[in-house]
């Protein structure tokens, strides 16, 4: 269990991706980016949503205001998720007028992979992908 808090938020940034892709969504985490949104969750049928991932329900006004701003301008749902309780991802839509909860989503079960060296500068799914710019 990791132990000091960035490292607790980025184990909970993991988990909380595993919680969508358990749901169908198709998630994309930009870890250690410092941007508005921690993950942005896709799903056919649905409107995309950029998640900003807290340890507690408190995602200070600032970067409230940009989360919500930036969904807006991207055409998707700004979402905070917090550690509702263990083994569970709190969700809340954010607008301009306030917020709304969502259902909770229960996490799966946290499996130990191994890494294994991957050919070519190619990522298997799920893992951060790097495209080169001409």
């Amino acid at each position: 269990m990791p132990n000091s808090s960035r490292q607790r938020g980025d184990y909970f940034e993991r988990r909380t991706r595993a919680a969508l892709e358990a749901d169908g969504w198709l998630v994309v985490r930009s870890a250690g980016s410092l941007g508005v949104a921690d993950l942005v969750a896709l799903k056919d049928g649905y409107t995309p949503r950029l998640v900003s991932c807290k340890l507690t329900h408190y995602l200070p006004p600032k970067q409230r205001r940009e989360l919500i701003a930036a969904a807006e301008l991207a055409g998707a749902l700004g979402i905070l998720a917090w550690s509702e309780k263990p083994g569970w991802v709190g969700l809340e839509q954010l607008s301009r007028h306030g917020g709304t909860h969502l259902p909770m989503l229960h996490m799966p079960p946290h499996k130990r992979v191994p890494r294994k060296p991957v050919p070519d500068g190619l990522y298997p799914a799920g893992e951060q992908l790097t495209i080169p710019m001409d």
